[in-house]
Formats: C-alpha cells, sequence, structure tokens
C-alpha cells in the first residue's frame, strides 16, 4: 500500500519510496521544519530486526553513520526515522571497474570514511556485521555513510547456538561458521571490498590478479587473513595504513 502523504511521529511526512532491504522499505521523508530525512519501515516479523536497530543505533553520533533518532509505528509495522544518508549504493556509485584503477582518488575516500565510521562504531564496543555494498552510501566526490544497524550489537555477543551474521559474500569465515564476531569481522568485509576495488570483481580462485602490483596489496592481505588472531584488529589502524600506502591526505 503506497504511503506517500503519510505523516508519523513528530510531524514527520513520508514522501516518495527510496529502496527496499532484506528487511525493510526505506522512504525519503521531510520533518515539521521541512529538513530532509529517511524512515525505515520494517516487515512486522522483523520487529526484532527494528528494536535491535534503536538500541544499538540511537546512541550513536558520528559522521560516517546514519543517524538513528527516533521509533515510530506505521500501521502493524515498526519503524525508524534516521537521518538521510545521500548517494548511490557503493556498487552503483563505481560502475566503471576496477574501481581502483578509474576512479581512484573517491574510491580511497570511501574507504577512509568507511574505516573512520567502523572505528568510531568499534570505540563504542559494536560491530556491524554487515559490512556491504548496499550498507555503503557514496556521493559522487566518494564521501560516504554507513547505513542499517539491524544486525549490529556488541563485540563477542554469544546467542543461544551458532548464528551466521551478514552477507555471503562479505563474511569473513568466523561468520561463516556462526561464531562471535569482533572488530576483525567487520575489516574482513572491508578487505573484501578493497580487493573488489583493485580486481573489480568479487574474490574468489576464477578473479585474475591485478596485472600490475598495487601497494594497497599489503593492506588486503593484512584485512584478508583468513586465521582471525593474525588479522588486523584496529579500523584506526587500518585507516592509517590506507592512507599511508595510497599517499593521499584524507
Amino acid at each position: 500500500m503506497p504511503l506517500a502523504g503519510e505523516v508519523v511521529g513528530e510531524g514527520v511526512r513520508l514522501v516518495r519510496p527510496l529502496g527496499r532491504g532484506s528487511h525493510s522499505l526505506v522512504y525519503f521523508a521531510v520533518g515539521p521544519g521541512g529538513q530532509p530525512c529517511a524512515v525505515k519501515i520494517f516487515d512486522p516479523h522483523f520487529a526484532a530486526h527494528a528494536a535491535r536497530e534503536y538500541r544499538n543505533g540511537a546512541r550513536l553520533d558520528h559522521p560516517r553513520l546514519v543517524r538513528v533518532l527516533a521509533p515510530v509505528r506505521i500501521g502493524d509495522r515498526p519503524a525508524l526515522i534516521v537521518t538521510l544518508a545521500r548517494g548511490a549504493v557503493l556498487f552503483e556509485r563505481y560502475s566503471r571497474r576496477p574501481a581502483l584503477t578509474h576512479d581512484r582518488r573517491a574510491f580511497l575516500l570511501t574507504l577512509a570514511h568507511l574505516l573512520d565510521g567502523l572505528g568510531y562504531l568499534h570505540a563504542q564496543g559494536l560491530v556491524h556485521r554487515d559490512v556491504k555494498p548496499e550498507n555503503i552510501l557514496v556521493e559522487p566526490g566518494g564521501s560516504a555513510k554507513l547505513v542499517d544497524f539491524d544486525l549490529s550489537g556488541p563485540a563477542r555477543e554469544v546467542f543461544a547456538g551458532p548464528t551466521r551474521m551478514g552477507t555471503a559474500a562479505f563474511q569473513s569465515p568466523e561468520a561463516v561458521r556462526g561464531e562471535a564476531l569482533g572488530p576483525e569481522s567487520d575489516l574482513y568485509s572491508v578487505g573484501v571490498l578493497l580487493g573488489w576495488g583493485l580486481h573489480g570483481a568479487l574474490s574468489g580462485p576464477e578473479v585474475p590478479p591485478p596485472p600490475l602490483a598495487d601497494p594497497l596489496d599489503r593492506l588486503l592481505v593484512a584485512l584478508t587473513e583468513p586465521d582471525r588472531t593474525r588479522r588486523l584488529k584496529s579500523a584506526v589502524q587500518a585507516r592509517e595504513m590506507l592512507l599511508k600506502l595510497s599517499g593521499l591526505p584524507y
């Protein structure tokens, strides 16, 4: 059922759909003063995801993360009012591939912003658990924000049984095994994205190596080490390494 024109919360008016994720539909909206925002509307059976996103996202305040502002309801569906992230999802923004060949400066800025946001998130004791292109919105110049915290939670959170979190192509080996996840698991996903930026395709035996060695190969190895105990664990350190190897002063 179309929801455009409906008013929710404290005078927030839904305007038009922006997109649909695996758990929710996102609408562009305007607040009572005309300020733009977004409303993330969950299917009723994903109410626990909405509650988790509000619980973990409401206390986050960083320019590289979407802010979760308030919970509301739209009929029988839970919803969240969040700040508006502008731009296109990462794979759409970097349509010329490999991104580090065709749009190197912007893609490096995207990765730097992603690591900046993850560094803040990890410092709060949280892990994102679903770092993937659809959850990274990128503006034309490369500026980026990380969205969607409905799978996020405390580092090393233990569930009743093995629980696989995330999206298969970007999961760390420990996520595939259903183990409790820490910051290094988010960083593995960043490494997959870096590999995509270098190769123009996701990692796998059929993907050829880049035609020329790249200084960022060192960071790729550090981020995608299969053994989590030997993998790079600090987003701050990863960002510093990215800037040093790329030679760009972000």
